[in-house]
């Protein structure tokens, strides 16, 4: 065991011993942000290209039966807005149940924090629910054909990869050390 850098049997957690990589450790965190953001734009340039090429469909060869609309936007725009809840609230803020706000009759602030959590997991998967709900019944319902199908594709595509992006930044942003993980909610 020695040779993959574990110590003790015990604390390891796959069956397969990993070895440890110390060049990607020290910027585990850095990488995590980076890639959090990389998700987050490549969700909305899916949507932004499904937007372009509704708006210079081809309507000589095809009939335009329908485009992308306000109402494609919405499931996008919860889903960041979920992602912007979630990460602003204060992690340490979620795990003790002591203190309490001076102004607000008795509710502590564990309480407010897993509320304000929950709000913003509510716009992400109201978001994501959105999305699917839109491809459904707006483009794979009336069988428009493939360029159309792809618009609804590309916003659950889209929401999709906030949703990972905000896990990913959730975990990236929980983490103390190189080797602890916290996933409380």
């Amino acid at each position: 065991m020695a040779q993959w850098g574990l110590e003790d049997r015990r604390a390891r957690i796959c069956l397969i011993p990993l070895p440890s990589i110390p060049q990607l450790r020290a910027k585990a965190r850095e990488a995590g942000v980076y890639i959090s953001g990389a998700l987050f734009a490549l969700g909305w340039w899916f949507f932004i290209d499904a937007c372009v090429l509704s708006k210079h469909f081809d309507e000589t060869n095809n009939e335009k039966k329908v485009s992308v609309e306000f109402v494609d936007w919405v499931p996008g725009i919860c889903s960041a807005l979920g992602m912007i809840i979630i990460n602003c609230v204060d992690k340490e803020s979620l795990r003790g149940d002591s203190f309490s706000f001076s102004n607000t009759g008795g509710i502590s602030v564990a309480w407010a924090a897993r509320l304000f959590l929950f709000i913003g997991f509510a716009f992400m998967a109201g978001g994501l629910a959105g999305s699917i709900s839109v491809m459904c019944i707006k483009y794979l319902i009336p069988d428009y054909g493939d360029p159309f199908a792809y618009w609804g594709i590309c916003n659950v595509v889209q929401n999709s990869l906030i949703m990972i992006s905000a896990a990913l930044l959730w975990i990236t942003v929980n983490t103390e050390s190189e080797y602890q993980y916290n996933f409380t909610i």
